[in-house]
């Protein structure tokens, strides 16, 4: 104690978390911040699909006296119903999965943001089957890199 009867503080007992998103903010910030993102992203995702399907459904009787466009239509028209139920789905399981991680975020409490980061890993496969090698994975390893940082934080103390 000083002589004012205050503790001091130690440099060494500052507590650092790491820094995120270039310095601008903090890895709890960031999860909750990707989170919002990933779910706007997801929603604008089942808007399309929505939409393609009614576009679907009023073009497929167009094209007319045009066999091969006809074909092509039929093939289109035939993935997207096979797929459009899975995508969705997919796209709510994310949506869900981005509200535990938010939620696990503002609490502190790991578990939630450890079943967030699952949830990116389980849809990491599909996503590679939907939009490449690249661009899936890429976007659910940069939305999952600070929950993974967060996590190891809430276990070590530092948040």
């Amino acid at each position: 104690m000083d002589k004012d009867g205050y503790g001091l503080v130690q440099p060494s007992a500052y507590k650092q978390g790491h820094k995120c998103c270039g310095g601008c903010c903090d890895v709890r910030r960031a999860t909750i911040i990707v989170n919002i993102v990933n779910i706007v992203i997801s929603l604008l995702f089942i808007l399309e699909f929505v939409w393609l399907d009614k576009l679907i459904a009023k073009d497929e009787e167009v094209v007319g006296d045009d066999d091969e466009a006809q074909e092509e239509l039929n093939t289109l028209v035939a993935f997207v119903k096979q797929t459009e139920g899975l995508m969705e789905g997919l796209m709510v399981l994310r949506i869900i999965g981005c509200a535990i991680g938010i939620y696990g975020a503002k609490t502190f409490e790991w578990k939630y943001v450890a079943g967030a980061v699952a949830i990116y890993a389980f849809v990491l496969i599909p996503d590679i089957a939907a939009f490449g090698l690249l661009f899936g994975p890429v976007m659910d390893i940069l939305f999952a890199y600070p929950q993974v940082f967060l996590i190891m934080e809430m276990r070590s103390g530092i948040m």
